[in-house]
């Protein structure tokens, strides 16, 4: 096997030769972002393991710009005559395309790497390894309730490195890991069948993998979720889980702060820099610095150094997200939010959101709720433009006189998330992190709930 630093070498070398030949070619500016990754991935469906999956990655993606005129290409065949074919390509492209001053390439800056997001074990790790820890998941969700049933269940890891060199003297290189365990699955008692449910964790290190707590986890929400009823309709209060916030709240926040949703009017928050948006008790930050976090990265897809950005502070819009193309839109520097691969020109998303926990624990916030529902899932619509939303309510919880009472099914929630997100009535001071999201338990009043 090819050692790391081996690899380094030849990547960086191979950009810096592309960069130069693309120049040489005509590109007043040009860009080449190399990956290189390995994967491993065992699967359980039915409580039974399935064929492993492991492949190698290596792809070169090319942007060039020419007279204001861009064009990209990629392939994943690095030999001499594909390169050269894939140059040619992404020139071609350049040539026949509209001519835009708004695209341009960064300038180098200073690059603080990110500690504990490579882990040399995650590398070494082994298929049969592999197949013991996701193994670990369904023993333990079974051994934990004879009615549960893993529906489908996947431990993997993927390491990699990626450099983006640049013809105006950027030259990024970062390792990563990425390990995942995930889990699917419901509970049985006769006639009575749970709501399906899914519990989930990744990391940059291995050692932060516990399949078997994962398996407990699921086992445990999808035996509470037994016995299910529904109830009457009303208007009250919710408790979204760090879950169901993930669809409710953070998928529309991070569509509203895209600076191009913001600059193609698509986006609620278009001129609201400065303002209110939300209640007091939200603040939002954009963290890539955290250590062995899954979004974490010392540089963005065009090598703009990253740093932390609190987007939104108590119910305060501050900032929108910029890739280097929307920022100069705008007279502005792009902020490092530039994501994508190598198979791709940049886009523009987040790194990790830190959602600020507050100061009530989630039982105190049930106490608080004379009538209300928890909301552990939510499968359903979501609209990021208007904001409106309506789906079902899965795994949820019916909370009357401060207590919650049983678990519901048949259950529907509707609403505006924009309108919804001001009438924020707690935030809890336990955080769950969910990927590259870490969420606390939000109760938001006056949502319309259905029931039978």
């Amino acid at each position: 096997m090819m050692s790391r630093g081996v690899i380094c070498v030849q990547g960086r070398e191979l950009c810096e030769t592309l960069v130069n030949e693309a120049v040489r070619l005509g590109a007043d500016e040009a860009e080449v972002c190399y990956t290189r990754s390995r994967k491993l991935e065992v699967m359980f469906e039915k409580n039974d393991l399935q064929v492993p999956k492991g492949d190698h990655y290596e792809g070169i993606g090319i942007r060039v710009i020419r007279d204001s005129k861009q064009g990209f290409a990629s392939t994943n065949i690095l030999s001499r005559e594909s390169l050269d074919d894939t140059l040619r390509c992404a020139l071609a492209i350049a040539s026949a395309s509209p001519p835009d001053l708004n695209h341009w390439l960064p300038e180098p800056s200073k690059i603080t790497p990110v500690s504990e997001i490579y882990d040399q074990a995650a590398e070494d790790l082994e298929l049969q390894e592999a197949v013991l820890r996701g193994k670990l998941l369904v023993e333990a969700a079974r051994g934990f309730d004879s009615r549960v049933t893993v529906d489908s269940a996947a431990f993997g890891v993927e390491t990699g490195t990626k450099f983006i060199v640049n013809s105006k003297g950027v030259q990024a290189g970062e390792d990563s890991s990425y390990i995942w365990c995930v889990g699917m699955g419901f509970a049985r008692d006769g006639e009575d069948v749970s709501s399906f449910d899914a519990e989930y964790v990744v990391s940059c290190r291995l050692h932060d993998i516990d399949p078997q707590a994962v398996g407990r986890r699921l086992a445990e929400r999808v035996v509470k979720s037994l016995g299910a009823a529904s109830v009457p309709g009303f208007k009250g209060s919710v408790i979204l889980t760090p879950y169901a916030g993930l669809d409710l709240l953070i998928e529309p926040f991070v569509f509203s702060i895209n600076a191009e949703n913001v600059q193609n009017g698509q986006s609620q928050w278009k001129g609201k820099l400065g303002s209110r948006v939300s209640s007091p008790l939200l603040s939002i930050t954009d963290d890539p610095t955290l250590p062995a976090q899954a979004g974490s990265t010392a540089f963005d897809r065009e090598g703009v150094p990253t740093k932390p950005l609190a987007i939104l502070e108590r119910g305060v819009l501050n900032h929108y997200l910029y890739n280097c193309y929307t920022a100069r839109k705008d007279g502005l520097e792009s902020n490092g939010h530039a994501v994508g691969t190598d198979q791709q020109v940049p886009g523009i998303g987040v790194t990790n959101l830190v959602v600020a926990p507050g100061e009530i624990s989630f039982e105190d916030m049930i106490a608080g709720i004379s009538r209300g529902l928890v909301v552990n899932r939510y499968s359903g619509s979501v609209d990021p433009v208007s904001g409106d939303f309506s789906g079902a309510v899965k795994g949820g919880q019916y909370i009357e006189s401060a207590k919650i009472v049983r678990p519901v099914k048949e259950v529907m929630i509707a609403g505006n998330i924009y309108e919804l997100i001001r009438r924020i009535i707690a935030v809890s001071k336990e955080v769950i992190t969910l990927g590259n999201v870490s969420l606390p338990y939000v109760a938001i009043d006056g949502c319309s709930i259905t029931g039978k």
